[in-house]
């Protein structure tokens, strides 16, 4: 019967890390997302009632203006979209994209770059692509992944001779283990993917990518300690900064190659295929 239990745990174990290790970052979206932008719109509006909303008229406009010259470019990675942008007043160096296009920024972060909107574009750049990108569907749909796992994990041990091993502490295991072992990765690696689509959006619209380097420095210099990165759901700031320095010629690169194409094709010089 040990044998048995063994043998059906790790075959439990094993299917769920087949889930999510290969390709961690590309587990499907479950969730219908006219229904996701639905439920964000409500939870907005109920933000918009609990938190003050800055009438800063030179933070309103800048975020209106920074937004508005990106939600075009990322439209087009996104269905059917309402544009809304909105200044929190709140010292949190914060901001934050939900599905349906809300778009929320705290006054923190906003005294953090100073007026500098190249600075702000990387951010909600940044913040736009986590819904372009269908990261909180992801999220969702790996936890329903998660919690399954641990329901089989569940019936596998009420199967077991009392002797065999303590239920607790396998369960405890279990959660551990995918929380630090797979969700947290998970959810890191979302973060640099966001950088990465964020970058060309707020390059695309026009701004200094550049930028978001000196922005994420300011970070590290303004937050203080960190808790090591693989407890973390976001990584740290000297990744992300090595990160975002190697990715910066590569986005300029990109928008080059696309303004040259556009430009050959407007000339009638590009073959069309």
């Amino acid at each position: 019967m040990m044998r048995s239990f063994t043998a059906g745990l790790s075959l439990c174990l094993a299917s769920v890390a087949a889930l999510f290790l290969p390709g961690c970052a590309n587990v499907p979206a479950f969730m219908p997302e006219k229904q996701l932008a639905a439920q964000a719109a409500t939870e907005f509006d109920q933000m918009k009632q609990e938190l003050k909303v800055s009438d800063n008229p030179e933070y309103v406009n800048m975020v209106k203006r920074v937004g508005n010259r990106i939600a075009p470019i990322a439209g087009q990675d996104m269905e059917t979209t309402e544009w809304e942008f909105v200044v929190f007043d709140d010292p949190a160096v914060n901001a934050f994209a939900m599905p349906g296009g809300k778009v929320a920024v705290f006054t923190g972060l906003l005294e953090l770059v100073d007026g500098n909107e190249d600075e702000l574009a990387a951010v909600m750049g940044h913040e736009i692509a986590h819904v372009a990108l269908k990261h909180s569907n992801k999220q969702m749909s790996s936890e329903m992944l998660r919690q399954g796992g641990g329901a089989a994990l569940a019936i596998l041990l009420s199967r077991q001779e009392k002797s065999a091993v303590d239920p607790k502490l396998v369960q405890q295991a279990y959660d551990l283990g995918t929380q630090v072992g797979l969700m947290l990765p998970y959810s890191r690696e979302h973060e640099l993917q966001a950088d990465e689509l964020g970058l060309y959006y707020a390059a695309k619209a026009g701004y200094d990518p550049e930028a978001a380097v000196d922005l994420w420095q300011k970070m590290a210099e303004a937050g203080g300690e960190q808790p090591p990165e693989f407890l973390s759901t976001h990584p740290s700031h000297g990744t992300r900064i090595e990160r975002l320095q190697e990715l910066v010629p590569v986005v300029k690169k990109r928008i080059q190659a696309e303004e040259d194409e556009a430009y050959l094709r407007n000339q009638g010089l590009l073959d069309e295929a």
